[in-house]
């Protein structure tokens, strides 16, 4: 079976506070975008795994192969699989490429091995891989809270265009949360955000949109808050980073501005697509 593993974006993140337990808490908004990955999963006489990039690792360093391995212990099954992944979505970008990866392979072995597994039963596993995977079970747009299982999809009534843009240059998620200060974060309105979707008031959404980690992000790499000045210069109505960087989203109510733009970021930097918010 060969289907698509769609990226995501986050039109708000607020990082609410550090836990006890080192994890931190959250609320934003998060929503399934057009560009994806491609994955193939077939039977196979033993295992393997191919990708388009040579530093994809094959072990259980992979999130897919992991996946795979933990299924197979709890439900028993001797089958093997080749496995094939075009990798598209950037790395270290903040757009979730590795977790949606991970979600279809959930949703591949259980249609293809006819696991019967539930879509909670999906969402349980999915939190025991990573933060982002159970949102991708969902696939559709969302209000995220917690460490990111508490997902509420909502209705986006609100038209606009994107443009992402990244540098050369990732983010580690886990520098990224380590290196935040409390003393002095942004915390956005989430809740404003989902309101402008929701509601078609532009003005609302563009007005709250905030991410807590553009602090420790852009001090990691400061390209990203030249990318977000020069989106505001060439005409774009906000601009705002993904996830844990480096990817900046540009946005704009004007289709031209983008068509105008693309070009121009795709010659400076590593990255620049257009998007468009999907349902998976």
């Amino acid at each position: 079976m060969k289907v698509n593993c769609y990226a995501k974006v986050n039109l708000g993140l607020d990082v609410v506070r550090r836990m006890e337990n080192g994890y931190h808490e959250l609320n934003m908004i998060m929503v399934p975008i057009s560009i994806y990955d491609t994955l193939e999963i077939s039977f196979a006489v033993e295992d393997s795994f191919r990708s388009n990039l040579s530093y994809i690792p094959t072990d259980e360093k992979n999130i897919i192969v992991k996946v795979v391995n933990t299924l197979r212990n709890i439900y028993g099954f001797e089958d093997h699989f080749d496995i094939r992944l075009t990798k598209n979505v950037p790395t270290q970008a903040g757009l979730g490429g590795g977790s949606s990866d991970a979600a279809t392979t959930i949703k591949l072995l259980n249609a293809m091995l006819d696991l019967k597994m539930s879509e909670e039963e999906m969402l349980a596993f999915a939190k025991t891989v990573g933060a982002d995977v159970p949102f991708f079970i969902k696939g559709k747009p969302a209000y995220v809270a917690g460490i990111g299982e508490e997902i509420t999809p909502f209705k986006i009534n609100c038209p606009f265009h994107m443009l992402l843009v990244k540098p050369y240059k990732g983010v580690s998620t886990k520098r990224a949360f380590e290196e935040l200060d409390f003393t002095t974060l942004e915390h956005p309105d989430i809740q404003s955000i989902q309101k402008g979707l929701m509601e078609n008031d532009y003005s609302l959404f563009t007005d709250s949109l905030g991410n807590s980690l553009e602090q420790s992000a852009q001090k990691i790499v400061p390209e990203i808050a030249r990318i977000k000045k020069n989106m505001l210069e060439n005409g774009f109505d906000a601009a705002i980073m993904s996830g844990s960087g480096s990817t900046v989203i540009g946005i704009s109510r004007e289709k031209a501005v983008i068509e105008r733009t693309a070009p121009y970021y795709l010659r400076r930097y590593h990255f620049a697509k257009k998007a468009q918010i999907i349902e998976i």
